[in-house]
This record gives structure tokens, C-alpha cells and sequence, in this order.
């Protein structure tokens, strides 16, 4: 399997499978992605 195939299956795979509803994922403003970002390199 190619790496693109590989990819293609997974991003299939997420859109059919994968939690849509989380939290963070709804809304997404400027804010948002800046906090994430500084929580991420505090990790």
C-alpha cells in the first residue's frame, strides 16, 4: 500500500467512523486555535 492510499483509507475511514461531535471540534474561531496551540506546546 502507497502512502497515498494509506492516507486516502484513513481519512475514509475517519470521515465514516470518526467522532464528529467532540467539543472542540465545533465552533472553531481564531481564539480557539490560538489557545489550543499554547495548551499543545505546554504538553
Amino acid at each position: 500500500m502507497s502512502p497515498e492510499q494509506f492516507s486516502s483509507a484513513v481519512l475514509d475511514w475517519y470521515d465514516e467512523h470518526g467522532r464528529h461531535d467532540l467539543p472542540w471540534q465545533q465552533g472553531i474561531t481564531p481564539y480557539r486555535v490560538w489557545v489550543s496551540e499554547i495548551m499543545l506546546q505546554q504538553t
